[in-house]
């Protein structure tokens, strides 16, 4: 088990591991691949289920949307140095190309902003194995919002 009232970022990687085992993450596959640099990583494998099939099966916008706005949390929580609750305020991503069909993407995430309890964030997916970018985006995320306290023990 890992300290969650330290700041250090193998322990954050064992949360954001713990993060993606659960719910919609678990689902779309999503998974840390490192944090490097306040650069958060995270993979999001192609899976036929979440295809557009109208677009030959590409991933589809919202799976995209999902990972990045992941990504962006991770990296908020890194930023922040310990787990807290957090929300997304607003998150702008610019689809530029449709991933080739049947490959995943990554996506990296950094904050670059703070102000008082407002997280500034930027992000871009690529394709996988290529830095074919796919999508860019920004976006802003609140820290201390009422929401489960994350230091809890378990039941």
């Amino acid at each position: 088990m890992f300290n969650l009232g330290t700041t250090d970022v193998d322990n954050m990687e064992q949360l954001f591991d713990m993060f993606f085992t659960i719910g919609t993450h678990h689902d779309l596959g999503l998974s840390l691949q490192k944090v490097e640099n306040n650069i958060v990583v995270v993979q999001l494998p192609f899976q036929h289920k979440h295809a557009d099939s109208i677009e030959n099966g590409s991933l589809h916008t919202s799976a995209i949307a999902t990972a990045v706005d992941s990504a962006c949390g991770c990296a908020v929580m890194l930023h922040i140095g310990k787990p807290t609750t957090i929300a997304t305020v607003n998150l702008r991503i610019d689809h530029i190309r449709k991933p080739y069909p049947g490959l995943g993407l990554v996506v990296e995430a950094s904050c670059y902003q703070t102000a008082g309890d407002f997280i500034y964030v930027g992000a871009a997916a690529f394709q996988e194995h290529s830095r074919i970018m796919c999508c860019n985006s920004i976006g802003v995320f609140k820290s201390d919002t009422p929401g489960p306290v994350l230091s809890a023990k378990p039941l």
